[in-house]
């Protein structure tokens, strides 16, 4: 019994050094990375691609949101009206549309919501500012942090 112990406590004080060492290792590798990278970034030239997402305009988001939801409700995109498309600020990172049980940051998230309607029916869009709008259920859509926003359009 006192082998098998010792043996233990070997095996899993190399594992120890064995992580510490590869953490170590591994720190000094994304440290290496991040300067390389933001040297790089200040020598880009035209031709190459920025690692940071395009963001795209508003009325880009209006669009894309309309042709999800003609493709969810099954209807042309011309028979989509748009109620309300506004400029807000979401409370936290769930961007007025938390799923339950998810934790999420708690700053102002600068968005825009957007509300569709089909046949009386109203389909709430929510995103992040410059990036795609996503469907949110009316039932998890929640108001933005300040007013109603800014009117898009």
């Amino acid at each position: 019994m006192k082998r098998k112990t010792q043996l233990f406590v070997q095996v899993s004080l190399f594992m120890l050094v064995f992580t510490c060492g590869v953490c170590q290792s591994s720190d000094m590798q994304q440290a290496v990375e991040v300067e390389s990278t933001t040297e790089g970034s200040q020598e880009m030239t035209k031709g190459e691609q920025s690692t940071q997402p395009a963001e795209i305009t508003m009325e880009e988001q209006i669009h894309a949101a309309i042709a999800d939801l003609a493709i969810r409700v099954g209807v042309a995109a011309d028979d989509i009206i748009v109620r309300e498309a506004r400029s807000v600020q979401w409370s936290s990172g769930a961007v007025g549309c938390p799923k339950p049980g998810m934790n999420y940051t708690q700053a102002l998230v600068p968005g825009m919501r957007l509300l569709l309607e089909v046949n009386g029916t109203v389909y709430y869009y929510h995103g992040r500012k410059g990036r795609n709008l996503f469907y949110c259920p009316a039932g998890r859509a929640q108001a933005p942090a300040y007013g109603p926003g800014m009117d898009v359009m």
